[in-house]
Formats: C-alpha cells, structure tokens, sequence
C-alpha cells in the first residue's frame, strides 16, 4: 500500500537528499509543511505522507494507529507502508543514508519503529514530543543496519498531552538499547518551538553534510544560510 503523499519543493534539478515528515495523531500532509518551509538545504526533497487510517465521515483526518489500542498489526502495517515510501526514494536514486525520517508526535512515534527495523543503514531520525511503543518488540526484531544510526529526540518541559516523563523515559530506553541518542528538552507545550527547530536544522546539517552550520566554506554547493 503506497501512501498518498506530496513531495516539496516539486521542481528541484536535482535531488540528493529526501527528508521523510510523519505528522501526528488527527493530522495529515499538510500539517507539516509550516515547519518544512524553515528548512534550508539545496537539493533536498521533503516526502509528507498522510497516514492509512481515517473516518470515513473526514477523510482529510488520518492517524498511524489507534492510540489507546496501539494494536501491533495496525502498526505493521503502516510501519511497511512508510518502509515502501523509503524504497520509492531508493528507486528514484536517493542513496539510504541520505534518506531521514522526521515525525512529531505519534509521527514520532512511527519514525522510530519503522528506521530501527529498516534493513539498510538510513541517515537518521528525528523523534518530536513522541514515545517507543512496544519496546520489548522492537528490541527483539530491530535491524543491526541501524545500530549506529543518528538520532535527535526532543520533549517539551510543558507537554501535556505527553508529559516530560515521557520523552525521558524514551531516552532512557533507546540508551539502555545502545543507541547514542542527542536528546533534548524545550520550555514548550505540546509543539515545535522556534529553539528546537534551530536545533532540528543543526542535527540535519552535521549529519547530512558533516559540517558545523557556522562552517566558514561555502564551496560545498549543497550548503546555505541558516
């Protein structure tokens, strides 16, 4: 099942890097296209996907999996779902370790579980103000691909919808996994704020180019401004 999704900017002359966005719970595509637009990378796509699952009375309404539920099946399924958009990036050429997941919420939550299971070493994750679901699970059929693979994971101080606690309980667990997490916590609500996108656009610029943005060489073409 090949999501329905948008890619931006659609008329790149070339595209080296795909930046994969999952919006949260009640959301779809569109949600994340205000904080795609404070991005800047040159030949980048972003690839936003709406989720599977919706009511039929609000088709423009979709969510990952049912979150009091968090059915296992459900969550396979639109886990390989967001993997086959990954192979679409691979069959348009995108090399895997430029390929990056960014989720927000239960967004965040899917980028997790898809990128540890995925077979080829991706480039990283970013996880916003989500949780691991199945823990237990995903450290029995996680895929050493993506043992080493980067990962930005953020929490708000004032979350009240997935309290702090939360985001440190998931840095506790991905370090207990062995993973080397950069795990940060912001003075915001249930959102991305200005400072952690600032932060998000600093994680993406080291691990997709290798440089500092405050790098002084402007040879490497792929570079710009923050």
């Amino acid at each position: 099942m090949l999501l329905d999704y948008m890619t931006w900017p659609e008329d790149l002359d070339r595209t080296d890097y795909a930046l994969l966005g999952l919006h949260g719970r009640k959301a779809n595509k569109y949600a994340f296209f205000p904080f795609v637009r404070q991005m800047s990378f040159l030949h980048t796509a972003w690839v936003l996907p709406s989720a599977p699952l919706y009511s039929p009375e609000a088709r423009e309404v979709r969510w990952w999996f049912e979150n009091n539920a968090q059915d296992a099946e459900e969550i396979r399924r639109s886990r390989e779902a967001i993997g086959e958009l990954i192979d679409v990036q691979l069959r348009q050429g995108i090399a895997a370790e430029n390929i990056f997941l960014i989720g927000f919420s239960q967004g965040a939550v899917m980028c997790i579980d898809t990128a540890f299971r995925y077979p080829t070493r991706l480039g990283g994750v970013i996880s916003l103000s989500g949780y691991i679901v199945h823990p237990q699970q995903l450290l029995e059929e996680r895929h050493s691909a993506n043992n080493n693979i980067p990962i930005f994971l953020a929490h708000g101080l004032r979350d009240r919808i997935l309290s702090i606690e939360v985001g440190r309980e998931n840095n506790r667990i991905l370090n207990e996994m062995g993973y080397n997490v950069e795990y940060r916590e912001y003075d915001t609500a249930h959102r991305i704020s200005s400072e952690e996108t600032r932060d998000i656009r600093a994680f993406l610029h080291r691990h997709m180019y290798g440089l500092h943005p405050d790098d002084p060489r402007k040879r490497d073409e792929h570079v710009v401004a923050f």
